[in-house]
């Protein structure tokens, strides 16, 4: 009897563990606990999401709450409701020219200009062909079977396949600045 006149008498005793003095609890670490548990559920409001499925490449079905041409709407049970549409299409944007006082290049800077812009894609694109032609030649050696290895080899086609990658981005990066040389002249 003499050891409980020591403990404080509002506390409860918790079994287990718990970091609180001697393993009791004082209403005060109720009371907070309670209010934050009431804090809780009051902030937790129901999140709206629209949820689309749709099979990919592979034929697996994927769900994602990003829209994908494609991809089918599907309704929650317990879900808010979406919005309603107002039934108007969207706006698209107009084509509004400059105003008068806009400020106008004259021709021989944005002729400068222009001619910079042509330069700093004829370097990038001699740079591309030039990294285009190392990750040939670097296919080329991944290619080789080293000592022991199989073409069947899980590493053989996994070197192989990224050294192919390689080659077909520095591709695609030439004819990406083909087009935008193309689309200055």
């Amino acid at each position: 009897m003499r050891a409980l006149a020591n403990k404080p008498a509002s506390g409860i005793k918790i079994a287990g563990s718990w970091p609180l003095a001697d393993g009791y609890a004082t209403l005060v670490t109720m009371q907070i606990a309670r209010l934050s548990f009431l804090l809780f559920l009051i902030l937790a409001a129901p999140a709206h999401a629209e949820i689309y499925k749709y099979i990919d490449e592979n034929g697996q079905v994927m769900f994602t709450d990003v829209y994908i041409k494609g991809a089918k709407r599907i309704d929650l049970p317990g879900a808010p409701a979406p919005l309603p549409s107002s039934g108007k299409a969207p706006r698209k944007a107009s084509y509004n020219p400059s105003p008068a006082d806009f400020p106008r290049i004259d021709p021989g800077t944005q002729k400068r200009r222009d001619d910079i812009r042509q330069q700093v894609l004829e370097d990038e694109i001699a740079g591309e062909r030039r990294n285009a032609d190392e990750a040939r030649r670097q296919l080329t050696l991944g290619e080789r079977l080293q000592p022991g290895e199989r073409a069947s080899d899980a590493t053989y086609q996994n070197r192989v396949n990224k050294l192919r990658s390689t080659v077909q981005q520095h591709e695609q990066n030439i004819i990406s600045i083909q087009r935008e040389l193309a689309n200055l002249k």
